[in-house]
């Protein structure tokens, strides 16, 4: 069977949690090919006339693009126990896809402050100047936008009363987010005191910190994106064990895994988060319930425009 997913620590921790037990459980020989999901997106529907990947793990945007070019085959949830107990949140496209893990686009913070309650507070007086802004090329600075609309009467439909509120969040910025070992000195130093990011992309210069925080409860929810897993139509690999795979992938074992390794939270409401990941994943029906899900095709619809407000607010 040949899988593609992400490099780097998340490829390291499905490796160590989905790949090995399912090759020493089963005997299978599982081929691993990397890519991130806009890489694995091109490859399916390069290959759509002869495909060589069987399953693909990728951010749920690729299960929404993929499956609307008819590449995807419906995952048989009667193959997969596992998806027995996955918040239903998480069972994409009419079974399409299905989610394994989920991460958050939060508030991280300097804990010499006060944790911030609300994404309005980075436009409170004590923030000016001190805070961390995505760079434009990360998803992240889309989704401050949402949240920027939403906190003035729109939202991505509407993106409006976005323009004033970011003309308003300038001189907030302390920087633009593009060395994270940077910016985590900024906030460790108190520099910077607020940064708009995915906490597991901080969790290097975290683990020995005490100075940085991350906040799951602020008043108008954060962002999740879904990492999900789906079966290439008409490809050569075994069904079986395709299944096999992505029920190893919604396993209580190996979510558990990646909550502690990588900080991304669980889909299966029987994983147990280890104290130590807890304050920086979504794991509780709480959480889950205030975890903000955008519809990721309209999202990159979206985009060019406000690349272009980005750039004319923060480059003028």
């Amino acid at each position: 069977m040949r899988v593609q997913f992400w490099g780097g620590s998340d490829g390291l921790a499905i490796q160590k949690y989905i790949v090995d037990p399912l090759m020493k459980a089963t005997g299978a020989k599982v081929v691993v090919e990397e890519g991130v999901t806009s890489a694995s997106i091109a490859k399916i529907v390069a290959q759509k006339n002869d495909p060589q990947i069987d399953v693909a793990l990728l951010d749920d945007v690729g299960v929404f693009s993929l499956n609307r070019q008819g590449l995807l085959d419906k995952i048989d949830f009667s193959k997969v126990p596992n998806a027995a107990d996955v918040h239903p949140d998480f069972v994409l496209d009419g079974a399409f896809g299905v989610g394994f893990w989920t991460y958050i686009t939060t508030i991280l913070h300097n804990k010499k402050a006060a944790a911030p309650a609300s994404w309005e507070d980075l436009w409170s007086p004590d923030y000016q100047g001190k805070v961390l802004v995505p760079s434009i090329n990360d998803t992240q600075a889309l989704l401050l936008t949402v949240m920027a609309a939403r906190l003035g009467g729109g939202g991505l439909d509407n993106l409006a009363p976005a323009w004033p509120k970011l003309e308003a969040l300038k001189p907030q910025v302390f920087s633009f987010i593009e060395n994270r070992a940077l910016d985590a000195q900024a906030l460790q130093a108190g520099q910077a005191i607020a940064a708009v990011d995915i906490p597991s992309y901080f969790k290097p210069y975290m683990v020995n910190s005490a100075e940085i925080g991350a906040t799951t409860s602020l008043k108008e929810g954060y962002f999740a994106i879904t990492g999900a897993a789906v079966i290439v139509k008409g490809s050569k690999g075994n069904r079986d064990l395709a299944h096999a795979f992505i029920n190893q992938a919604l396993s209580p074992d190996a979510q558990a895994g990646f909550a502690t390794d990588i900080w991304y939270g669980p889909t299966n409401k029987k994983t147990v988060v280890s104290e130590s990941a807890a304050p920086y994943v979504v794991h509780t029906p709480e959480q889950l319930a205030k975890a903000i899900q955008v519809p990721r095709l309209e999202l990159v619809n979206k985009r060019p425009e406000i690349v272009e407000n980005w750039n004319r607010i923060f480059n003028s």
